[in-house]
């Protein structure tokens, strides 16, 4: 098949936290925030001038500094990403959102704070209790944790507008992305797919580390690239072959 348009530039996308999209949106302005957990609603991360980037370690070494602080019998994603951040790699971070969904995430986001890796005045570091059955009660409570601990301390700190209006604003943009890439991992389905796994995983990816405005146009058009892609008359996998892991592995 011939080769996706963008697939290269999503490709160097990922090749750092601070890409090239990201640099445009704060040239612009806007204040990212960083995540690491599907429990932290990234929808929230996107109101008003805020872009939600999710946290990633390209290109790592050695993580002998951030084992010093955290052990290393911790798990290595946590490590990668305080070693990331020492060597000031998410000096460009405005904000952190974590969740109490992992301790040894939690002590990676705490040492991030008390080593003041990122240096910028109004940054900050917030958790979120995050409960794990879902009932009217957990509802109410994750309501309240998401208003306190995320948009609250996203207003106070940063001057974000976190009124209602705002908040439908960022659900309809995020629906617009969850759109697009529901539509091309359905065409995956297809007997003689026109996108392989391969690259359904970089456009998957892009769309988590970059800002949803800047990022949108090229999912667009990369939708429309694949579906009006003709692949070869012949398949050109033998077998399917589902490999399950970490959503930014």
């Amino acid at each position: 098949m011939k080769d996706l348009k963008h697939l290269i530039y999503f490709e160097n996308l990922l090749d750092n936290a601070y890409n090239e999209l990201v640099r445009k949106a704060q040239e612009e302005g806007m204040l990212a925030l960083g995540y690491t957990c599907y429990h932290m609603p990234e929808v929230l991360l996107n109101v008003d001038n805020c872009f939600s980037v999710r946290m990633r370690a390209p290109n790592t070494g050695s993580i002998d500094v951030a084992s010093y602080y955290m052990s290393n019998y911790t798990c290595e994603y946590c490590r990668a990403l305080l070693e990331r951040a020492i060597e000031g790699g998410y000096n460009f971070l405005d904000g952190l959102c974590g969740v109490d969904a992992c301790a040894q995430m939690n002590r990676c986001m705490e040492n991030i704070e008390l080593l003041k890796c990122v240096d910028k005045p109004n940054f900050f570091v917030t958790h979120a209790d995050i409960p794990y059955k879902y009932t009217d009660y957990t509802l109410d409570h994750y309501v309240v944790q998401m208003q306190n601990r995320v948009l609250n301390t996203m207003h106070k700190k940063l001057g974000v507008d976190v009124s209602d209006a705002a908040l439908r604003e960022a659900v309809a943009r995020h629906n617009e992305v969850c759109k697009v890439m529901t539509e091309i991992s359905e065409l995956r389905k297809l007997d003689n797919p026109p996108v392989t796994g391969y690259e359904f995983h970089i456009i998957n990816m892009v769309s988590y580390v970059c800002p949803q405005k800047l990022i949108l146009p090229y999912l667009q058009e990369t939708l429309d690239e694949i579906k009006s892609r003709k692949p070869d008359p012949k398949p050109w996998y033998r077998c399917r072959v589902g490999i399950v892991g970490s959503e930014v592995d």
